[in-house]
């Protein structure tokens, strides 16, 4: 029985074991994701598991991570060294 994401195994990624897994109808065939891929694949137009994995990919590309965003705001929001407050 699988116990790891079928698209996090396609990436390289390895999902964590022991994580639910959610049956998700792919195209003509059904798939075993994490939620995260599952969500993702219910919300995308595809055909085949091969054009999920190309859509991940490319959104993966395009959009920063969530720890990037969290690592750019909190530098945007620390003050400046040295930096006083004018009032």
């Amino acid at each position: 029985m699988r116990q790891c994401c079928e698209l996090c195994e396609a990436l390289g990624a390895g999902s964590a074991r022991g994580h639910k897994l959610i049956g998700v109808a792919v195209g003509s065939r059904d798939a075993l994701l994490c939620a995260d891929h599952a969500l993702f694949a219910l919300d995308s137009d595809v055909a085949s598991m091969g054009e999920l994995r190309e859509l991940v990919e490319f959104v993966a590309a395009v959009e920063p991570s969530p720890d990037e965003v969290a690592v750019r705001r909190s530098s945007r929001s620390a003050p400046a060294r040295g930096a006083r407050s004018v009032l």
